[in-house]
């Protein structure tokens, strides 16, 4: 583990061994220990513990006490008694001052955040705080300690007393601990040595930052119980948010404990119990062992007297009442209240331990989550997708309104925990599952190729396995030979597991048919019959075949309905919603394709002839995919025709001109003087969990089309998120969200 823990977690005067039976009258001896790197050329541990059988008998014959003494370093902007901010990493001695260097005549001003934050912790460790409390100098002679003394606090600190409650990992054997705290108070950190081969040179960018000490009581007895309590403490300040920055793991204090119990029992197993002095040790994590590092001071090295320089801390009982109004629901609470939601131990610790994760589940509960399934896609798949990502659970695109959606679809059937979790987005294998389909239904694809266009819903073409997951996402481009040399283009589309093959033979180069674009094929068949059906109940305000005004003016003039039409499955799903639920007989649909002027496909269009840089080949896959591009919106539009006959269908294209999507499509918009305008979302556990949420100082992100529009637009605009064939539409308005229309 690197440098130090807590910048010194240690154990203190109390850490002692003795016969259990002398326990409330001997102690034989003081172990203080410093977590840091390893000094070994070798990280491969040396066996050096000397915990053996015989070592295990002899410890069982005495009684561990061990107490935590533990740094907190406070979250503040400045340092504790000058204006100096503290920026980890910087340059050495770039941010200091005469206070911070400890030159004549420099007076120290407490920074009141440093109370706000004691008081906060006092509270938190159920301690009783001191209305009056004062300084003193802590003495002693070190390079990284330039005043000579250390600001700290003695006989009257801010808190005395207290206790920490603790669960214990069920692999540990479970149960529930109290430790009691001895005292909390504030205090400045001193400045650092960085050694080198030229000598040692003192960086003082640390010197007065403030830092809080919490000393226990000697209650533990163990080193599991000595590394919980210190993950406790690092817990409950983070919940707080008084301190930010610290360690991840507690295995080596876990470890350094251990192994000093066996080295202390052994000495007094062999009467050498005067070998135990009082001394800092250091932990070697290579050679797993703690090691001498330097001979520790007693109380009265210290010379502790009065600080004069800085006045009494006096705070008031109306000044504790308005931070103890501000804590927020600590960890104990928290696993409390989790285990009366009938969540068993094991997720309880797990959601317990991070306060952003437990936020995420609370979150999701407020939505109407379920309790156990919410926990375990938290403990489960997103967990598994974090520590595979290295991020926190603030960094990920998934909200606990999603994920509240998810559990919803998959508790109420409408889709599979497996679908939730898995999608098939390789070709080669959407290419494997086309090829076997094709293979065994021989006859239906000569049906096909005869005329015979109507074959979904086929029972003779299914597909053996699972096909769920790829029913959940659309076909990518297949560019597959096996399949180009057919005369006609196998289009799958999953409609009650069952494949659909439709025929857009397109002659290609070298007389290939091309392969369209995926949204094309992701074109519902079953939209032909679509006229044949009867309007359905009126929707929030509109009618199913009638969309006018969300307000719930309703009309039969003729309108001019837009849909915003991309190359992807939102706007296959905006298309196939306005097809089967708003357009009426002599509307006019228009399909509006808003391309950006710098992309690359946009210089492809501009650009027909090749540059003489390319290759041939090149050329020629560029003028594939630009054609390919230019199609889909002719595919769409022959669709609609089909699908509605007595629609007029035109098409627009447009350039952004270096301006927003979105801006472009509301002039359009008033150009034209649309009615309705709708456009595909996209909003699923894949596709979120996948990418980062910005925050911070990350630059924003770019403006979503779909939501501007939605709330922008001067004409109704409608959002549409398709949510698979049986599970229809997810509809939003200005005035509607998550408006739920089952297929």
């Amino acid at each position: 583990m690197a440098s130090t823990c807590y910048r010194g977690i240690r154990s203190t005067r109390t850490f002692s061994l003795c016969p259990s039976a002398l326990f409330a009258s001997r102690r034989n001896g003081v172990f203080f220990c410093t977590m840091q790197a390893p000094q070994t050329k070798t990280n491969k541990p040396q066996h050096n513990n000397p915990r053996t059988r015989t070592n295990e008998k002899i410890i069982e014959k005495y009684e561990a006490v061990i107490g935590i003494e533990t740094h907190v370093q406070l979250a503040t902007i400045t340092k504790a008694f000058c204006s100096c901010p503290y920026l980890y990493g910087s340059h050495p001695n770039s941010n200091i001052c005469p206070i911070c260097m400890g030159l004549p005549g420099a007076l120290p001003v407490m920074n009141s955040k440093v109370i706000e934050f004691a008081v906060k912790l006092g509270l938190a460790l159920n301690s009783n705080l001191s209305l009056n409390s004062k300084f003193d100098r802590k003495q002693y002679f070190y390079p990284d300690l330039p005043k000579g003394y250390q600001i700290s606090q003695f006989d009257i600190p801010i808190a005395l007393g207290g206790f920490i409650d603790v669960d214990l990992p069920l692999e540990f054997g479970g149960g529930h601990r109290k430790f009691g705290i001895t005292r909390v108070h504030m205090e400045e950190d001193a400045g650092k040595l960085l050694h080198s081969g030229n000598g040692a040179q003192v960086d003082l960018n640390r010197a007065g930052v403030p830092l809080l000490e919490i000393v226990s009581e000697p209650d533990m007895r163990t080193g599991i119980e000595a590394a919980e309590y210190a993950a406790e403490i690092q817990r409950l300040v983070r919940y707080l948010g008084v301190e930010i920055k610290n360690v991840n793991s507690f295995s080596a204090i876990h470890k350094a404990i251990d192994f000093e119990i066996s080295r202390q029992a052994l000495f007094h197993s062999q009467s050498q119990g005067d070998q135990i002095v009082q001394e800092t040790r250091l932990w070697e994590e290579g050679s797993q062992r703690t090691i001498t590092m330097r001979k520790k001071e007693g109380l009265a090295d210290y010379r502790y007297f009065p600080e004069p320089d800085l006045p009494e801390v006096v705070i008031t009982t109306d000044y504790i009442d308005s931070i103890r109004s501000t804590l927020p629901e600590l960890p104990e609470m928290k696993r409390r209240r989790y285990e009366e939601m009938g969540l068993s131990m094991q997720d309880v610790l797990f959601l317990a331990n991070d306060i952003n994760v437990s936020m995420f589940f609370d979150e999701a509960l407020e939505k109407g989550a379920d309790v156990k399934m919410a926990a375990n896609w938290i403990m489960g798949d997103v967990a598994a997708y974090l520590k595979n990502e290295k991020l926190s659970i603030n960094e990920i695109k998934l909200t606990p309104q999603e994920l509240a959606e998810l559990i919803s679809s998959i508790k109420g059937g409408i889709i599979s925990g497996k679908i939730g979790k898995e999608q098939i987005a390789d070709p080669t294998e959407i290419e494997k599952m086309i090829e076997k389909v094709l293979e065994e239904n021989p006859k239906q694809v000569e049906q096909y190729r005869g005329g015979k266009t109507k074959l979904q819903g086929n029972e003779g073409i299914k597909r053996q396995g699972e096909p769920s997951a790829l029913e959940q996402d659309p076909l990518r481009e297949i560019k597959c030979q096996k399949l180009i040399t057919l005369k006609v283009i196998p289009v799958v589309t999953l409609y009650s597991f069952a494949f659909t093959l439709d025929c857009m033979s397109l002659e290609g180069p070298n007389g290939f048919p091309d392969v369209p674009h995926n949204s094309y094929l992701s074109l519902v068949v079953n939209l032909i019959n679509m006229r044949e059906r009867k309007p359905q109940s009126s929707i929030f305000g509109f009618s199913a075949y009638s969309v006018d005004d969300m307000d719930g003016v309703t009309g039969t003039a003729p309108r001019k309905i837009m849909v915003v039409a991309d190359p992807g499955r939102e706007s296959v799903g905006a298309l196939e919603w306005v097809l089967s639920h708003a357009v009426l007989e002599h509307d006019e649909l228009i399909l509006l394709h808003v391309e950006h002027s710098a992309s690359w496909l946009s210089l492809l269009l501009k650009r027909p002839h090749p540059s003489p840089t390319l290759t041939t080949s090149t050329s020629a896959a560029a003028v594939a995919v630009s054609a390919r591009h230019l199609e889909f919106l002719d595919a769409m539009k022959n669709v609609c025709e089909v699908a509605q006959p007595k629609v007029k269908v035109r098409i627009e294209r447009m350039e952004t001109g270096g301006k927003e999507k979105s801006s472009m499509v509301m002039l359009q918009c008033e150009i034209l003087s649309i009615d309705l305008l709708v456009i595909g979302q996209r909003r699923s556990l894949s596709t979120a969990i996948l990418g980062y949420r910005r925050s911070g100082g990350m630059p924003p992100r770019e403006i979503d089309t779909a939501e501007y529009l939605i709330e922008k637009s001067k004409c109704t605009c409608v959002g549409v998120q398709k949510k698979g064939q049986k599970g229809g539409y997810v509809l939003n308005t200005k005035t509607h969200k998550n408006f739920w229309l089952l297929a």
